[in-house]
């Protein structure tokens, strides 16, 4: 199986440092959590790719190696927005031409693994 490239390696050393504070920092808010258990829960989730916390618009995520095409709406998804309640994302399917965006329960990211981000590390606060 492929190994899944880190937070790190996607977003350089300083965008996920800021993006895991960042992470903590909503966690400590939402979740009424002291300050050090919502950075563990943060660092925890984000290294094994929680969708529910990290899924954004402009990441790419791949199907993991052992799950069956025919499970999956496709083997790339682009995220283009996520929305709330219930959660879940507009994504297109980075191998078909037509470009048709679908909406999908956040919870079908569970099959694929976060490989690429486009994000500009000035919105985490990195200069």
């Amino acid at each position: 199986m492929t190994t899944p490239p880190r937070i790190d390696e996607i977003l350089g050393s300083e965008g996920a440092g800021a993006f895991v504070q960042q992470c903590a920092a909503d966690l400590a808010h939402q979740d009424h959590l002291d300050p050090g258990t919502a950075l563990r829960l943060a660092c925890e989730r984000v290294a094994d790719d929680d969708p529910l916390l990290i899924a954004a618009s402009g990441q790419t995520w791949t199907l993991y190696d052992d799950v069956d095409i025919d499970d999956a709406p496709a083997r790339r998804l682009q995220v283009h927005a996520r929305l709330t309640c219930p959660p879940r994302v507009l994504v297109c399917d980075l191998d078909d031409p037509s470009g048709e965006i679908d909406e999908l329960l956040l919870e079908v990211l569970d099959l694929y693994w976060l490989t690429a981000w486009t994000l500009d590390p000035a919105d985490l606060g990195v200069r």
